[in-house]
């Protein structure tokens, strides 16, 4: 096997995720603030491996109509580092099949494999981080055994004008096993079982993600219980695909020998969520912070003739100007970043010590010129207006929103 460069690495995920949203008119033109037609939407995804997560997204969470599959996410950007794995991994001649030192694998190539996973995962990040601050709809697809981590996550994406749908799938940890082991990427059998087992400990017996987010403003939970991926919704047999669900897995409660509703309640959990799917992604956008950047970002696109508004960070750079800072939606935008904390967490010193101090009205031009797309290094342009007197500036509000979804 060829030695891993995680330098050479490192350079290649940076060209591979680098977003040209800042200087593609043609991709600007797609992701249109304007055309956006499910701004500040996130859908999180959760289930051990081999819970059918992607496919569902694709063939059964589709709306109370099958002809609606590609209509309700297909705007929608899915996010999951690990998919990256499968692509990068190869060109260095690396196995996607994740070594466990534990069970008498390599422990040099379970290194490799876990910091090159780390670095695609913070490249990921980022990414993900730039299609937030253009209020992208998204898809998180992750296992989801950790509820605290994934809980924080959430609430956070509420704070800077998301709302959340949650949907929470399930298949039996011998069955997780068996599937993960099929595929091209691999984290091994014991890794695979302990997420599996923890995840039905956690979010199906105990229901943590319901409990936790139960009240949270801008969450819906798809489910009002956990779905089982176990039955062929329209005949009501065991799945026998990828590989096969057999009444030993499962508890009485699931188990169609035992109980013969048991494919009719899953049924069920699926109309459920077919139905609140439907209405989230069709109702707009109502949390206060949400409806309140979207307001300035819309308003900005028009009023600047494209060219600010289509980033959150344009409403901090439009304050810079006695003609956009005067626009009372541009301005409440504005200041909605600055009470998120990003003015003062993301605070910096200038070089040599001090902090950086609100620049007079009359540098107001070289900011705007900055701003244009294609040109968004804004420096030291400062946020006017508001109480704080320290600038947010592009890499600063990527920087924010990545802290929040870390």
């Amino acid at each position: 096997m060829e030695k891993l460069n995680l330098q050479e690495l490192k350079q290649m995920i940076g060209e591979h995720f680098q977003s040209p949203l800042l200087e593609s008119p043609e991709l600007l033109d797609e992701k249109s603030i304007l055309k956006n037609k499910h701004p500040f939407k996130a859908v999180f995804m959760f289930g051990p491996a081999g819970a059918g997560k992607g496919y569902i997204l694709k063939n059964v969470l589709t709306g109370p109509n099958a002809a609606n599959t590609k209509s309700l996410l297909a705007d929608f950007a899915t996010a999951n580092p690990d998919d990256r794995i499968e692509e990068v991994f190869p060109m260095f001649g690396v196995s996607t099949k994740f070594a466990n030192a534990a069970e008498g694998d390599d422990a040099e190539l379970e290194m490799l494999q876990q910091k090159s996973r780390l670095i695609l995962q913070n490249a990921s990040r980022a990414h993900t981080s730039n299609l937030l601050s253009i209020a992208n709809p998204m898809i998180f697809d992750t296992t989801g055994e950790g509820v605290g981590k994934m809980v924080g996550r959430i609430k956070q994406l509420t704070k800077i004008g998301y709302e959340v749908a949650v949907m929470i799938i399930n298949v039996p940890t011998q069955a997780s096993v068996e599937r993960d082991a099929q595929r091209n990427r691999t984290v091994g059998a014991s890794r695979t079982a302990e997420i599996s087992k923890k995840f039905e400990q956690e979010v199906v017996a105990l229901k943590k993600y319901h409990s936790s987010l139960a009240g949270v403003s801008g969450v819906t939970m798809l489910v009002d219980e956990p779905f089982n991926n176990i039955f062929d919704l329209s005949t009501g047999a065991l799945l026998t695909k990828p590989t096969a669900i057999t009444p030993d897995m499962l508890p009485d409660e699931l188990n169609p020998e035992k109980n013969p509703e048991a494919a009719a309640n899953e049924k069920a959990k699926m109309d459920q969520a077919n139905q609140r799917l439907q209405q989230w992604v069709n109702t707009p956008v109502s949390n206060s912070n949400g409806v309140t950047l979207l307001k300035g970002m819309r308003t900005l696109v028009k009023a600047s003739g494209g060219k600010l508004g289509q980033n959150m960070n344009d409403l901090v750079v439009a304050m810079a100007s006695a003609e956009f800072s005067s626009i009372p939606e541009v301005a409440a935008g504005a200041k909605v970043l600055s009470d998120l904390g990003g003015v003062t967490m993301v605070m910096k010193k200038k070089k040599g010590g001090g902090q950086k101090v609100a620049a007079a009205p009359g540098g107001e031009q070289p900011a705007m010129q900055r701003a244009v797309r294609g040109k968004k290094k804004t420096g030291d342009d400062t946020l006017r207006g508001l109480t704080q007197n320290e600038s947010l500036n592009y890499p600063d509000l990527v920087d924010l929103i990545r802290e929040m979804i870390k």
